[in-house]
């Protein structure tokens, strides 16, 4: 069973001010290599996704960034996951979000997709998630990630 993916009108501006952050705000990803190998590095990085993170109702997370350092150029980077252990995001809800994100018209066509474990609490076994990775160049899509459109 699949916990419903709700995108009203207040979600569509959440994400809307979401996309607008990442675009603000580009991870460059050579330098995140570089910090993540400290802790205080990597609690930076940690804190930089979770400004990039909004919540959508029933029980989903949202992280978008706009990726620099990538071998294919600046991409766009959604991971949606569900807060409900065990579940994760099926592609009908992953592709609502990543249109509402400026990923463009056709399903995933360019994008890589990947499924990514989390733990999202201090057991290991007990704190696992899944959440859905889509990274997309932005050269594939029909409009700008800086648009604000």
């Amino acid at each position: 069973m699949n916990n419903p993916l709700i995108i009203g009108a207040t979600q569509k501006q959440e994400l809307f001010a979401l996309r607008a952050r990442a675009a603000a705000h580009p991870v460059d990803l050579s330098r995140v290599k570089t910090a993540i190998e400290t802790p205080d590095g990597k609690r930076r990085h940690m804190d930089h996704m979770d400004s990039q993170t909004i919540d959508l109702p029933m029980a989903y997370l949202v992280t978008f960034s706009i990726e620099t350092g990538q071998p294919c150029g600046p991409c766009r980077h959604l991971s949606l996951s569900s807060q409900i252990k065990g579940r994760a995001p099926i592609p009908e809800a992953v592709w609502m979000v990543c249109q509402e994100l400026g990923f463009g018209e056709t399903a995933f066509d360019g994008c890589h997709v990947y499924i990514e474990e989390l733990q999202r609490g201090p057991d290991p076994v007990k704190d696992r998630h899944k959440a859905v990775n889509v990274i997309q160049p932005i050269a594939m899509a029909a409009t700008s990630p800086y648009a604000a459109s």
